[in-house]
């Protein structure tokens, strides 16, 4: 049996250069892998917050319809957390009626006093002028729901909105409560029938 002789310049392994190429192209791809992995890790948290966003927005509505806020009387704003619920990044914001809520600004923004005075003398028009159409209108015909929005604001992850509005239509004594004197009014006149 005869042998083949080998040349003695055969290759037996990788030169430095296929190698260092080698671990270019997988290197470019674990970096590509772990972004696609972190992009969906941020975008699962923007879902949860979103998810517990609206459920605790509805809690917040359901508390209104509830009655849980009659106590803070004749007040169109309200603001709180949800830190009993286990949430206490989680804020809400409620506005009652046509009123709009307030544009969140970038909060590392200094404040504009200009800008702010200039909102207190619309709003001080606004008032003057719900008075002037009180006095009109002595007395205006109840309506029978009040609109009511929730925003619920949460952590920022990635560019996403951080925020949730949520609007219901409750029936106008669930909102306010009933008027004591108007709930003894209406029950003498069902007496008296």
């Amino acid at each position: 049996m005869r042998r083949i002789a080998r040349p003695r310049h055969a290759r037996r392994g990788f030169t430095l250069a296929e190698v260092a190429v080698t671990l270019v192209i997988v290197g470019i791809g674990m970096v590509l892998v772990l972004q696609g992995l972190n992009t969906a890790k941020i975008e699962v948290a923007n879902t949860y917050n979103r998810k517990v966003a609206r459920e605790m927005a509805l809690l917040t509505l359901g508390q209104v319809q509830s009655g849980l806020f009659w106590e803070e009387g004749d007040v169109d704003r309200l603001s709180g957390n949800y830190e009993e619920e286990s949430y206490p990044e989680f804020t809400w914001e409620i506005v009652l009626g046509d009123d709009n809520f307030q544009r969140r600004e970038d909060s590392s923004l200094e404040f504009d006093s200009f800008r702010h005075r200039d909102e207190l003398a619309a709003e001080r028009e606004r008032e003057t002028r719900r008075e002037d159409d009180d006095d009109d209108d002595e007395e205006d015909p109840e309506e029978p729901f009040e609109k009511v929005r929730v925003r619920v604001s949460f952590p920022r992850l990635g560019e996403w909105e951080n925020s949730l509005e949520v609007e219901r239509w409750i029936p106008w004594d669930q909102v306010y409560g009933v008027d004591e004197d108007q709930a003894l009014a209406s029950a003498a006149s069902q007496d008296a029938r």
